[in-house]
């Protein structure tokens, strides 16, 4: 295995301390896949016809293994356009940003990344869909530009549990909301569910609101949606427990640990767990051992769950834990997955032949239309 990136820390070091070039195959389940998870994919395919444009959020800390193929399914069955919007990117490695502008022109995709917590991240994507309204006026009907479409711009916001799309559509609700005119002057409320853990949100949204512009522009909020087992690897398991994209205990803490002591290392980031360690290490017990010390901890899981859960809010302990001192933390970025730092990894490759992997799979070919469900399909015809 060939790593693409490595950093002055790891040739300085690289003489007394090699990192593990591979990781064990541990019994770990490959699947969090749910019925109300189900239920969103039929839903998200009776709204389709409706659609002008799906927006899909991913984590910029695992482009890889947040990328849901079921959208790429959706949007060239239907031919629906679609933006990639990367979150966390306060998070993420700078590294990433080169790798994902040729990942994406390969295959013409168009992206994003913002910090969808902040107010100048909601603003440049609500820019950007804006913008996306005015091309999608001029190619079908240039006549319509000025004042939009009768029933406005209509989106559905999806991608893998816990990316950060509840909180985006907030943010998005909250910054369109100024231009809305509101004349009592008050404050919008949230207006999708949010929280730290997978699952949160667990019914497609009514359609809201977070716009006026040309009609307004419209989204549909999705619950996360996650892939089947087969087309999930175990590291890519790992990867998605990392960022919280699965339940805490599918994956077992020590293992999650372990799996991110193995990244930080072969990004040579080995400063970033060093003080409780004093030294770069392969050996997770040391790790977890220095973190009990430090912080006061006796059990071995409850250290790796502190460590790990760290690294996914984004906050690292920056200094030692003294009797009277306060916790001092500093944001820390890394990547939580493993192919981006191979120089030998192919995207489109790799991506068609996931993609291949889904086709025939009974809840992407026999979507359930209600009466309602019927109803809403029709929605954006008006006679």
């Amino acid at each position: 295995m060939s790593i693409k990136w490595i950093s002055q820390s790891t040739r300085r070091l690289q003489s007394t301390f090699v990192p593990r070039m591979v990781f064990p195959e541990f019994n770990i389940p490959t699947s969090d896949f749910k019925g109300h998870q189900k239920k969103a994919i039929q839903r998200a395919q009776n709204l389709l016809p409706q659609l002008n444009l799906l927006v899909e959020l991913r984590d910029s800390r695992a482009p890889i293994a947040t990328r849901n193929l079921i959208f790429d399914y959706l949007s060239m069955e239907k031919k629906v356009d679609r933006l990639i919007v990367y979150t966390k990117t306060d998070q993420s490695d700078p590294s990433i940003i080169s790798s994902l502008s040729k990942w994406h022109k390969e295959l013409n995709e168009q992206f994003i990344m913002i910090d969808g917590r902040s107010k100048k991240g909601s603003q440049d994507l609500l820019h950007i869909l804006e913008w996306k309204y005015d091309q999608f006026l001029q190619k079908t009907d240039p006549g319509k530009k000025a004042v939009g479409l009768p029933l406005g711009y209509r989106m559905l916001i999806g991608g893998m549990p816990n990316v950060g799309k509840s909180t985006l559509v907030n943010s998005l609700r909250f910054t369109g909301y100024s231009d809305m005119g509101r004349s009592d002057g008050s404050k919008p409320k949230k207006v999708a569910k949010t929280g730290g853990q997978a699952g949160v949100t667990r019914n497609t949204s009514e359609c809201i609101r977070i716009s006026d512009y040309k009609g307004g522009l419209f989204l549909y909020d999705t619950p996360g949606i996650s892939l089947p087992g087969k087309a999930i690897s175990k590291q890519r398991m790992l990867s998605l427990s990392l960022c919280g994209c699965v339940k805490n205990n599918l994956v077992d803490p020590v293992i999650q640990a372990d799996f991110l002591l193995y990244l930080l290392n072969l990004q040579g980031k080995y400063h970033l767990y060093t003080n409780y360690t004093k030294v770069p290490t392969n050996n997770i017990d040391v790790l977890l051992n220095g973190i009990k010390k430090e912080v006061g901890m006796t059990n071995e899981n409850a250290a790796a769950i502190y460590w790990s859960d760290s690294w996914r809010q984004g906050r690292v302990l920056k200094s030692g834990l003294k009797s009277g001192s306060k916790k001092s933390y500093k944001t820390a970025s890394a990547l939580f997955e493993l192919e981006p730092l191979l120089d030998n990894f192919q995207y489109k490759k790799t991506m068609e032949q996931e993609l291949e992997i889904l086709k025939g799979w009974n809840i992407l070919t026999q979507p359930l239309l209600n009466k309602r469900e019927k109803h809403l399909s029709r929605a954006n015809t008006l006679f």
